[in-house]
């Protein structure tokens, strides 16, 4: 078992205990918001109440007498045993108000380190560094505005053409109707003229037809001109031959030029 500090003689001066209650008083009221840790030279008490430990009727000299030795061995747990001297209780409760000034300001500190850290940071930089930071961000919020201009422009370009686009589809809609109806007029076009050229050509070959006849009948009419002049008795004979040759040969040239 770890060895315990002393007791404290009851007859010692009022002023002396009333700071080890101080003491106790603090470790108790500063428990839940901070926390000492292991290399701290004192454990604060787990629980002691206050009603017991600082007392309106009883002597100073008593306090600490009412503690037992697991609530003492709590408190000075990463204590050694110190050497028994007779300001053993005046060294304590100076040790018990240092404790509360450091508690103090290690809270001021925590405060105030955020804003202390920055005053220290702004304090210690380099002027070019905050030159270069400034010119990056200039730069930075630059291109950020070039960036909106140019989608900016974008928009109202796609914009713009969309408008054209919306005037001119009614007209491309017409336009596309009326390459529609062309193609139907081409196509009986077409089909127009495929008959034509049929019939030219029956016309082309039944008019070389009736050109052979009429040859035909000019060789038989010149044929029956020579055998009437050899033969005079047959007179009339041949002058009815010639009249009905000519009289056909007369009708294939009109259906020709028909």
């Amino acid at each position: 078992m770890a060895q315990l500090p002393p007791r404290a003689p009851s007859a010692l001066p009022q002023d002396h205990w009333s700071a080890g209650a101080e003491f106790l008083g603090f470790a108790s009221a500063r428990r839940g918001a901070h926390r000492r840790s292991a290399s701290d030279s004192v454990a604060f008490l787990e629980a002691v109440p206050m009603d017991d430990v600082i007392g309106g009727g009883g002597s100073a000299g008593d306090d600490f007498d009412r503690l037992d030795d697991e609530q003492l061995m709590s408190m000075f747990s990463d204590v050694d045993a110190p050497a028994v001297s007779d300001g053993g209780a005046g060294e304590r409760a100076g040790d018990a108000a240092q404790l509360m000034d450091v508690g103090d300001a290690d809270d001021g500190m925590a405060a105030s380190s955020p804003a202390a850290a920055r005053a220290a940071a702004d304090g210690v930089a380099d002027p070019k560094r905050v030159k270069r930071i400034l010119a990056n961000r200039q730069s930075a919020q630059r291109s950020r505005v070039r960036k909106l201009q140019y989608i900016s422009e974008l928009e109202r370009s796609v914009t713009s053409l969309q408008m054209e686009v919306s005037a001119l589809s009614p007209r491309v809609a017409f336009l596309d109707h009326q390459r529609s109806l062309l193609t139907v007029g081409n196509s009986h076009l077409k089909q127009r003229i495929a008959a034509l050229a049929q019939d030219k050509i029956f016309k082309d070959a039944h008019q070389e037809a009736l050109k052979k006849e009429i040859e035909r009948l000019r060789q038989v009419y010149q044929q029956q001109q020579q055998i009437k002049v050899a033969t005079t008795g047959g007179a009339d004979i041949a002058t009815a031959a010639s009249m009905q040759a000519r009289q056909e040969l007369l009708a294939y040239e009109g259906a020709a030029i028909r």
